[in-house]
């Protein structure tokens, strides 16, 4: 269970995470954290705001939902008057424009021997977007009140578990792409 205040007491808006966690749920499932990620944060939202949305649809279509996700949090920063400057739409349409990258260059690059230049390419993909997603987690925990992400930046149990259970698989895609169909 995520803790519902800050450090500071106050409420919390969104999904506070400490950086170094994020950045290992992310690349340790691929990319995958992101669908946890975005339903923790419409759902915080949610109870802050009181507002009638669906945190699991969004949390299923984050890509399409990133650019209102990143609209609030800035909204609130603004309200509060913290200042983060991560320009969140430039990200945001940084962040669909990678999504939509890789979903085409699977579609299009579906040969057998396409496989390595796909899975490289969607690595690629997935190392530049953890960077843009940094730069928006940290303005999430400084509008939650909590910068540094303490409140949240120990492993739980199932975040080991499903870094390793998908960086299994992903080493055995890997495996497979690379060495038994060369």
């Amino acid at each position: 269970m995520k803790p519902t205040t800050a450090t500071d007491g106050r409420p919390r808006v969104l999904y506070i995470v400490s950086i170094h966690k994020f950045v290992l749920l992310y690349l340790m499932t691929g990319g995958g954290y992101l669908f946890y990620w975005s339903y923790l944060n419409w759902m915080s939202y949610k109870k802050a705001s009181g507002v009638a949305i669906t945190p699991v649809a969004r949390g299923l279509f984050w890509p399409f939902c990133i650019l209102s996700l990143f609209e609030k949090v800035q909204h609130e920063l603004d309200r509060q008057g913290l200042s983060c400057r991560w320009h969140p739409e430039i990200r945001g349409l940084l962040i669909m424009l990678m999504v939509m990258t890789s979903v085409l260059t699977f579609t299009f690059f579906s040969r057998p021997l396409d496989t390595p230049y796909v899975l490289l390419a969607n690595g690629v993909l997935i190392l530049s977007s953890v960077c843009l997603f940094i730069g928006a987690q940290r303005a999430i925990n400084l509008l939650s009140g909590d910068p540094t992400g303490r409140g949240n930046c120990s492993f739980s149990l199932a975040n080991l578990a499903w870094m390793g259970a998908v960086s299994f698989g992903l080493v055995l895609v890997t495996y497979r792409a690379f060495v038994l169909d060369v």
